[in-house]
């Protein structure tokens, strides 16, 4: 059966009209106040995380750290949300320790070894970042000096040579504890520069570092890169940050990781390391292996993330 309403049921329906009218032109009007809260806690839920910016135009250094430390966040974007990744003001390694340790900057990372992370405060990623690939090291040369460094068959024949290093850098340590004459200098350029005029023989390069630089010092007078020598000694690096930083320090280590697992992190190596790869010949070369003083700190046992270039792991 069917109710037919009685007279007057219109009158019901206009009060009724006007008070969703209104609710609907009240919604409209506060929507943009909406959005803009929701915008903000979005953007509240945003990480930041800071990098180190380059010395120069021509240092690509940190090109391989940046891009790994954005695929490790993009692996997590799902689980952790979104991310922006900043540069700080160029500033050599000691300042960006300093700057670390007192949160001048969001989620400042530094790449160092566990001494001078340590002791500026900081706390690592517990991922070997570099996959043990740095411990190889290759060398520029002074021109007129390459005869002699192909002549150079011992360890204590290449020690003898002059060694120039940066103020500060591990790698001046470990060159002296096996007898090297090394120089250190300021000013990552000024290491190159050194080199091409004659006030040092040899600077030696990380293989992951050297392809991109002999690209960026191409046409430098007196700068050679030396075709006979590949020096080895381990040399542990994490990324670290101030103790604080807690949630940045889980998730990059979680990325890492789940890019290692996958490949995708060894993938990223294999790009950066093409530049180097391409000009090395390294199993041709001398391989010289220097000891290495006992580490006072041992952050994590880093051999089942090591991988060796030598055997073609990376070809």
């Amino acid at each position: 059966m069917v109710t037919i309403p009685g007279p007057g049921w219109q009158s019901y329906i206009r009060p009724v009209s006007s008070i969703l009218d209104l609710l609907r032109r009240r919604l409209l009007k506060g929507l943009p106040a909406l959005l803009a809260v929701a915008a903000g806690v979005a953007h509240a839920q945003e990480l930041t995380l800071t990098l180190r910016a380059p010395d120069s135009e021509a240092d690509l250094r940190n090109a391989y750290i940046r891009d790994a430390v954005q695929l490790a966040l993009d692996k997590t974007r799902a689980t952790d949300g979104a991310y922006r990744l900043q540069l700080s003001a160029p500033m050599n390694k000691r300042r960006a320790l300093l700057e670390a340790a007192q949160q001048a900057a969001p989620n400042f990372l530094v790449v160092t070894g566990p001494e001078a992370g340590r002791a500026a405060g900081l706390v690592p990623v517990l991922f070997p970042i570099h996959l043990g690939v740095n411990r190889y090291r290759v060398c520029f040369v002074h021109t007129p000096q390459r005869a002699v460094v192909r002549e150079a068959d011992t360890l204590s024949a290449v020690a003898r040579l002059r060694h120039v290093q940066g103020r500060g850098w591990a790698d001046a340590d470990i060159l002296r504890a096996n007898g090297f004459t090394v120089a250190e200098a300021n000013g990552y350029e000024a290491l190159f520069q050194m080199v091409a005029i004659g006030r040092a023989d040899l600077f030696c390069r990380s293989v992951l570092e050297v392809g991109q630089e002999v690209q960026a010092h191409t046409g430098l007078k007196g700068l050679a890169l030396d075709d006979s020598l590949l020096l080895s000694y381990d040399l542990p690096q994490y990324i670290y940050t101030h103790p604080g930083n807690q949630q940045a320090i889980e998730r990059i280590a979680r990325g890492l990781r789940q890019a290692f697992a996958d490949g995708s992190l060894q993938a990223l190596l294999r790009q950066h390391l093409q530049p180097s790869l391409a000009l090395l010949n390294l199993p041709q070369r001398r391989l010289m292996t220097l000891n290495v003083p006992s580490p006072a700190l041992i952050e994590m046992n880093d051999r089942p993330f090591q991988i060796d270039v030598l055997r073609g792991a990376l070809r």
